[in-house]
């Protein structure tokens, strides 16, 4: 593996080599594995095939949960957060039933692979925040209540040194269990209309020093016929710090840190 040289730079395949771009810099190397036309039709590359399709669901997956926290992805997350992801969802297909290469894919195979994930790695939500938050539905899951019983200055970590307030933001990412078409060769949601369904909440700016209770947020989804039982409901809770100036807030960019901490 070479860095390119020249002033014109190259990303794709050509001649038996790799072009492409890696952490701002443009690589080359020997272009080596299979084809893609070998690996859909040769016995020999049937497993590699199948885990091929299984990791286009997990990017689905990911892709659903991202597009339903939308601007809040990329407010919390680090370079690596989709990778890491899409990662954490593979594990989830391979909980699925079915067949290797058309597990499905759905979050409630297993949640505890997305419950605590950070968007930050190198930050987690229990680094700034201790909170005990509570998570709860009605039956048709069309309101979802976030609640923090207890705040007190004690549970804050690696506050700013001028920050007045903190400020606590819950997102919502509706994402569709997913399955395979073999007629069409692809995994498709059984309820598109529900996937990436999202929300946002805020809290009001609350002040460092003082103790607060029943800390409460709710969303409210626009279905009121309530939400299928194989759309999980990702919920996710984030923390920023503020400085108050006069009747505004200045938002520290740093340190923030938002994690899931539900899946209903």
């Amino acid at each position: 593996m070479s860095r390119q040289k020249g002033i014109l730079k190259l990303v794709g395949t050509l001649n038996g080599k790799c072009f492409y771009q890696l952490n701002g810099q443009y690589i080359v190397r020997k272009a080596v594995g299979p084809s893609k036309e070998r690996i859909n039709n040769d016995p020999a590359f049937v497993n590699v095939k199948h885990n091929n399709q299984e990791f286009a669901a997990a990017s689905k997956l990911s892709k659903a949960i991202r597009k339903g926290l939308a601007d809040k992805a990329n407010q919390f997350k680090n370079n690596y957060m989709a990778s890491r992801l899409t990662g954490c969802c593979r594990k989830i297909i391979q909980k699925g039933s079915g067949p290797l290469g058309e597990r499905e894919a759905n979050l409630f195979n297993s949640p505890s692979e997305l419950i605590d994930f950070q968007l930050n790695s190198d930050l987690a939500f229990h680094q700034l925040h201790n909170s005990n938050t509570k998570v709860s539905a009605n039956t048709q899951r069309t309101v979802i209540t976030i609640k923090c019983p207890q705040s007190t200055a004690n549970q804050h970590r690696k506050v700013p040194k001028k920050a007045t307030h903190y400020q606590l933001t819950a997102a919502i990412s509706c994402v569709s269990k997913w399955q395979w078409h073999a007629k069409i060769k692809t995994y498709k949601p059984t309820h598109p209309e529900h996937n990436t369904l999202r929300g946002t909440i805020k809290s009001q700016p609350l002040e460092l020093h003082t103790t607060h209770h029943n800390i409460s947020m709710q969303w409210h989804t626009l279905t009121p016929s309530g939400i299928p039982t194989d759309v999980a409901i990702t919920v996710w809770l984030g923390i920023a710090y503020l400085k108050q100036q006069h009747q505004s807030y200045q938002v520290y960019q740093t340190p923030q840190a938002m994690q899931c901490i539900a899946i209903i």
